[in-house]
């Protein structure tokens, strides 16, 4: 539904109105005047999303949903941006461009090409080369570039508000594009000055380097977060090279407002956190989000982690009480025995909930994760039980598409799409 109003919004409602009151324009300028206020429009609605807005997460079913469509949205802006440069304005004999409006097209040769580059960062980061060697491109410097585009937009803006078109645009054109300007300034004025007072104020309180992962506990100075089982946050450790803001998953909900996070080193941020974070450091969380939930699912239900992905599950397992009525069959795979953590939690919520069981599948002793021994772990039907999934996104596909070929997928499927982290 968000990515069809996506298009709606950013790309069908300006592409009619510029179309509709033409006129005589060729159809060159048609066209790139509807990429360009498509793009124009694209590139408003994806700084919004960026701000991350409650709502419209909720709606969506997740922040991690939300910005899978803010990536695609991106790469849909540069394919319409290089139209609307390639095709060009027939403006030959038309119209004269004279002071602001000239200025307007000056400003827009020089903000199309650095908008260009600096969404190009964003997929240089995606390459495989990149994502096996991080510190070649360090988020910080990928982050500091999101942070330009707020300022191309703004000049993108003036070139909108100011450059003259072959032909009358009408008044509701030329005011939706004005409304599209006006949400993508405040939204960026929003991210910079006012959601860095979102996050609350953090004391860590533990630091535990297991062997697959950096378990930090934290206590609120104030008024802390309340997330839900399985949500995740956004940190900030107050210590040089772990100030940069980065999601991850709740692995334990406190009372009073305590979390935990246990944190695989899988890139350049998680290492130096593993080795740099210290007990008293102050850090910032903000959350939190996601709508990874078991509570409103069926009677019967899968939970399936892979490595580092039993975090969520370990926020669900604390939430069993006795009163539980589920049956639940957790199957957590790890490489090594070693590796596995939370073990405890997970061996008291077995004991407190009859309709829990943990399996612990230790793929060097018993061999890969299939589909088929995965179906052989669940004592009820999968065909009408929910199936909830975190680890590597291979493995899931994997064992999605062969539960399907054995005609024994499960009636839903739940995951997030970490891959944005």
């Amino acid at each position: 539904m968000i990515s069809f109003l996506v298009f709606l919004a950013g790309i069908a409602v300006p592409s009619a109105l510029v179309a509709l009151f033409a006129g005589n324009a060729s159809l060159q300028s048609v066209a790139a005047l509807c990429a360009g206020a498509s793009a124009f429009s694209l590139m408003a609605i994806n700084i919004f999303l960026s701000a991350r807005p409650r709502v419209i997460e909720a709606w969506v079913g997740g922040l991690d949903r939300l910005y899978q469509v803010h990536k695609w949205t991106g790469v849909t802006v540069v394919a319409l941006v290089l139209f609307h440069e390639g095709v060009g304005m027939d403006l030959e004999g038309q119209i004269i461009a004279t002071g602001l409006a000239k200025t307007s097209v000056d400003v827009a040769e020089i903000a199309f090409p650095v908008l260009l580059g600096l969404i190009a960062v964003s997929f240089f980061k995606k390459l495989p080369v990149i994502k096996m060697q991080r510190d070649l491109l360090p988020y910080g410097l990928w982050r500091w570039t999101h942070r330009v585009l707020g300022v191309v937009f703004i000049a993108i803006a003036f070139h909108q508000f100011f450059v003259k078109v072959p032909f009358s645009m009408n008044a509701v054109a030329a005011q939706y594009l004005n409304f599209m300007a006006a949400l993508g300034i405040l939204s960026f004025l929003y991210t910079q000055f006012l959601a860095p007072f979102r996050p609350r104020g953090y004391e860590i309180t533990g630091v535990v380097k297991h062997p697959a992962a950096t378990i930090v506990d934290a206590r609120p100075k104030g008024r802390g977060i309340r997330p839900k089982p399985g949500a995740f946050a956004v940190i900030s450790i107050k210590r040089n090279g772990l100030r940069e803001p980065h999601p991850f998953t709740v692995s334990k909900i406190g009372e009073n407002g305590e979390v935990q996070f246990s944190i695989r080193g899988l890139g350049d941020y998680t290492r130096r956190l593993r080795d740099a974070v210290k007990l008293g450091d102050k850090m910032t969380v903000e959350g939190g989000y996601g709508r990874f939930d078991y509570r409103k699912g069926p009677k019967e239900q899968l939970w399936v982690a892979g490595g580092i992905g039993i975090t969520p599950f370990l926020a669900f397992a604390d939430s069993l009480t006795e009163a539980e009525t589920r049956t639940i069959r957790l199957v957590y795979c790890v490489n090594k025995a070693e590796e596995a953590v939370g073990l405890d939690r997970l061996r008291a919520a077995e004991q407190r909930c009859k309709g829990f069981e943990l399996d612990l599948h230790v793929s060097q002793t018993d061999g890969r994760l299939t589909a088929e021994v995965l179906a052989g772990k669940v004592p009820f039907d999968l065909t009408s039980a929910g199936m909830w999934f975190c680890g590597p996104a291979p493995m899931r596909v994997a064992l999605i598409s062969g539960l399907k070929a054995a005609g024994k997928s499960p009636a839903s499927v739940h995951f997030e799409e970490f891959e944005f982290r």
